[in-house]
């Protein structure tokens, strides 16, 4: 399983803060989807996505090291 780390600007922890607080529920949902979910990497766009080719070690053909 991997790990994912979202930086949250101040505003965003202080409003996610006060939906915990609160226990809304609809709130904390509504603010998963649009704050935390969209900085979340998609497949093939992360640096250790293992289904791209790693550009060190594959070489232009005809090329030598």
């Amino acid at each position: 399983m991997g790990k994912v780390v979202v930086a949250l600007s101040e505003e965003e922890l202080i409003e996610l803060q006060a939906i915990l607080v609160d226990g809304d529920e609809k709130a904390a949902l509504e603010f998963l989807q649009t704050r935390i979910a969209p900085k979340l990497p998609k497949k093939g766009i992360v640096g250790c996505d293992s289904t791209r080719p790693d550009p060190y070690l594959v070489r232009p053909v005809g090329k030598k090291r």
